[in-house]
């Protein structure tokens, strides 16, 4: 495991990457959004808060501009 990333997020990051660089985009996360949900909701934070404005917030370093 990577210093200081968490396994889950670890998973989150990769699956992001594996996206093609132009289908990594603020405008693409609710599409990897509901690639979760249906394909690995264990992924997704459930229980305090809204599970796809965590996303957002845990893939900010790795979207692209």
């Amino acid at each position: 495991m990577e210093k200081g990333i968490l396994p889950r997020l670890a998973q989150i990051r990769d699956l992001w990457l594996q996206r093609p660089s132009d289908k990594r985009t603020r405008n693409d996360v609710l599409a990897f959004y509901g690639e979760l949900q249906q394909n690995h909701p264990d992924l997704l934070r459930h229980g305090h808060g809204d599970p796809y404005h965590h996303l957002q917030v845990e893939l900010t370093p790795w979207i692209r501009e």
